[in-house]
């Protein structure tokens, strides 16, 4: 879908809210729990408006849980459910188990065909929709047509310019997140706890504006309190072009690379268009 901004979030308002416009009719399932900071939560948003969202959390043995997958009724029926959870398996390794936890008071027939077509198999049991996340994932790229696969992928961009990513810890200062950017020579940094999970992200133009803000007791502030939480991400196998309609829609100028749940790279608007440029000097579409 044209216009669509996919995020990771954390439990907040905004969550709230998809789940309090969800209530009133279920879409596939909705599970009666609360996300935890260590879930993986990721939302759609169309300008302005989040209009959907699928919870799951990371099983030990090498699964995935998904126990909430919602999308707002003025925009069910366009692809946005397919989208989230193609989204979402792409984070985890292609021969991981993903496991579907409907709520019980759901149709779960209906449910249970909804999943079939993404590439899903369905047992009798209530908890019995499963699928391996390789297989899923071709399923839900046949049915959203995607880019084609001739086009670069951001990994080239990785594999060119290196995997390693400046992090700072929640608990950091803005001014040391200034000293990152200045003597590394970078526009923005990733906000991590332990340097693989994506839990924010502060750019330099989230610096200027807080001290535009707040003054210089800004410089004093923890990142954590101040980080952009609703961060766009993508996968290495992503297009080039699909990233640089990401970043016009979201107008955001770094985009993590997150590959199996870890974080693996960062882009900007600098190497897509360099990368995109060289291209199509070789004749190469993007």
């Amino acid at each position: 879908m044209d216009g669509v901004v996919i995020t990771e979030s954390r439990p907040s308002e905004v969550l709230a809210a998809l789940h309090s416009s969800a209530q009133a009719e279920h879409e596939y399932l909705f599970a009666s729990r609360d996300a935890q900071p260590s879930d993986l939560i990721l939302v759609a948003w169309i300008g302005a408006e989040a209009v959907g969202y699928i919870a799951t959390t990371e099983e030990t043995d090498d699964g995935l849980l998904v126990w909430e997958h919602v999308v707002v009724p003025d925009h069910r029926n366009q692809g946005l459910g397919e989208r989230l959870l193609l989204e979402a398996v792409q984070r985890t390794t292609p021969e991981a188990v993903v496991q579907i936890d409907p709520l019980a008071e759901l149709d779960l027939e209906r449910v249970a065909d909804y999943y079939r077509r993404l590439g899903f198999a369905v047992d009798p049991t209530p908890k019995g929709i499963t699928g391996v996340a390789d297989d899923v994932i071709r399923a839900c790229r046949r049915r959203s047509s995607p880019q084609p696969e001739a086009q670069t992928p951001v990994r080239a961009i990785v594999t060119s310019k290196g995997a390693e990513v400046f992090t700072v810890g929640l608990d950091a200062t803005v001014g040391s997140v200034i000293h990152k950017l200045n003597h590394n020579q970078v526009g923005a940094v990733v906000a991590s706890s332990d340097g693989h999970r994506v839990e924010g992200i502060m750019s330099e133009r989230d610096v200027l504006v807080g001290i535009d803000r707040e003054g210089p007791s800004f410089l004093d502030r923890d990142v954590g309190s101040v980080m952009t939480t609703d961060v766009v991400t993508c996968t290495a196998s992503d297009s080039i072009a699909t990233v640089m309609d990401l970043m016009t829609v979201s107008q955001v100028g770094h985009i993590p690379v997150i590959e199996s749940g870890r974080l693996t790279g960062i882009v900007n608007l600098g190497d897509i268009v360099s990368r995109r440029l060289r291209d199509l000097e070789e004749g190469h579409p993007t």
